[in-house]
């Protein structure tokens, strides 16, 4: 998340990231306050984060095609619809945000969580598996580029239809907190199984909570833990090395991985 301080008040960034500050030489835009608009208010509410074709397609009934239009509606008629998500994207839109700009620590981040959006429907669990590794994967990835593990694995899954929700958002407690690929995307894959109801898939997010310092953890008798640990840190190295899909499962090349795709891409949209 980026963000803008500007006179007291904190204003989110994603749209500018997305368009205009990635295609700035250096990655970094000087906004101000009164030219926010100028910048991307004619652009098409599709290109705003947090719209995807099925709320543009809401959007577009109630006659709101740009960014501007969906900053200058009513906040009242948007949360009628959409409830808290109505406000979020009109927040968006406005680029307001009342939270104060911190910087994550490994005392003060309470989680560490990855995303994804699906091009599609999924409707075989064996895709949305591949996906939830390849989720897996990263956030274990980022636990351990910051020296953390977690011992709460949280799982979120929904569908693509604003209007009838579909999903789940489950966690579970470890015995043991863990930043090992192999043993965290086991907890994922129960939980999926165990309260999917066979309803497509469109997004799907894991996240690792409850963190502490990596450095101190409780070696088992039973299970070859420090195998994992190397299988992962050489992994690591080849990825920091040659780039992120320098190295792939095999299930990740599947028409279902997502993990290549998205390698092209920032944010949501292609490099």
């Amino acid at each position: 998340m980026k963000k803008l301080a500007f006179n007291g008040s904190v204003y989110l960034l994603f749209s500018i990231s997305d368009m205009i500050a990635k295609k700035v030489e250096g990655g970094v835009f000087h906004l101000e306050k009164e030219e926010l608009h100028i910048h991307i208010g004619d652009k098409s509410i599709r290109d705003m984060w947090g719209i995807g074709s099925r709320m543009e397609k809401h959007l577009w009934k109630m006659g709101i095609r740009t960014i501007k239009d969906l900053a200058n509606t009513p906040l009242s008629k948007l949360r009628s619809k959409w409830g808290v998500n109505g406000e979020v994207i009109w927040r968006v839109a406005n680029g307001l945000d009342n939270s104060l700009v911190t910087v994550d620590t490994h005392s003060t981040q309470k989680d560490i969580r990855n995303g994804m959006t699906l091009p599609r429907d999924y409707t075989k669990a064996w895709e949305i598996e591949v996906v939830i590794l390849d989720i897996c994967t990263e956030v274990c990835r980022r636990a351990r580029k910051k020296g953390l593990m977690g011992s709460v694995i949280s799982v979120s899954v929904a569908g693509a239809d604003c209007d009838h929700p579909t999903g789940f958002d489950r966690q579970i407690k470890l015995p043991e907190p863990t930043n090992i690929t192999i043993d965290v995307c086991h907890i994922p894959k129960r939980i999926f199984h165990q309260y999917w109801d066979g309803q497509p898939v469109r997004r799907v997010g894991v996240s690792l909570s409850q963190l502490s310092n990596a450095g101190t953890y409780q070696l088992s008798l039973f299970d070859d833990q420090e195998t994992k640990r190397a299988i992962d840190k050489v992994m690591d190295d080849i990825k920091d090395r040659f780039g992120d899909i320098s190295i792939l499962r095999a299930s990740s090349i599947t028409a279902a991985g997502q993990a290549i795709d998205r390698a092209s891409k920032i944010g949501s949209h292609y490099k």
